[in-house]
């Protein structure tokens, strides 16, 4: 019992020391971009950003880094079999931006079903509040100036559907958006400050 307990502080201590070790990697990594987005899949950890990246068919992470969090604090991310927003050239508007916070789920705090919602059309917000303590990830880290925001994803919720899919299930490739918007430039006018994407093949 005893030998057990030293393992298990071994372990959390390990899992801090690589935490903080990672935190440092993207802070250190960042661009100048608003917010870096990575996917990490047990010690590997990728930049999402207009690439097909190939994952194993088990539960990852999207780390967040918010690089200017008094500015730009929020994405919208848009999860899809099809390619309706991730087709878009650079220079293309997506469809109804204006109207981009009233296309959001309403979701519960902390991430409890660790999961993507599926939609041709809708989105996800994902952003931080520094006055609040409700938010939509599992964990955030604040270091020099910046946020890392981690969220689990262990499901996919086909939203039309109604369906519930595991990641260890999933057998389609995944098409996300990643849209930063400044929503203080008018009234029901939103202007693009920064737009990436990636394609996740199983």
């Amino acid at each position: 019992m005893y030998f057990y307990s030293i393992v298990m502080l071994l372990m959390q201590k390990l899992f801090f020391l690589l935490t903080g070790l990672l935190s440092s990697l993207f802070i250190q990594g960042q661009t100048s971009a608003p917010i870096d987005v990575y996917l990490k899949q047990g010690i590997d950890s990728i930049r999402l950003d207009n690439n097909t990246v190939k994952i194993k068919r088990t539960p990852f992470t999207l780390i967040f880094v918010y690089n200017q969090p008094e500015k730009f604090n929020g994405v919208f991310v848009n999860t899809s079999f099809t390619k309706d927003y991730y087709k878009l050239a650079p220079s293309e508007t997506i469809k109804d931006l204006n109207y981009l916070p009233q296309k959001v789920y309403s979701e519960h705090k902390f991430n409890p079903k660790k999961e993507l919602k599926v939609n041709p059309e809708f989105f996800q917000y994902f952003g931080y509040n520094p006055s609040s303590n409700w938010n939509k990830f599992d964990k955030i880290i604040k270091k020099n100036g910046k946020v890392l925001a981690y969220r689990k994803v262990k499901n996919f919720y086909l939203v039309n559907e109604k369906e519930n899919i595991p990641v260890e299930k999933m057998r389609f490739s995944i098409y996300m958006i990643f849209e930063v918007i400044d929503q203080h430039t008018g009234h029901f006018f939103n202007k693009e400050i920064y737009r990436t994407k990636a394609k996740l093949k199983f």
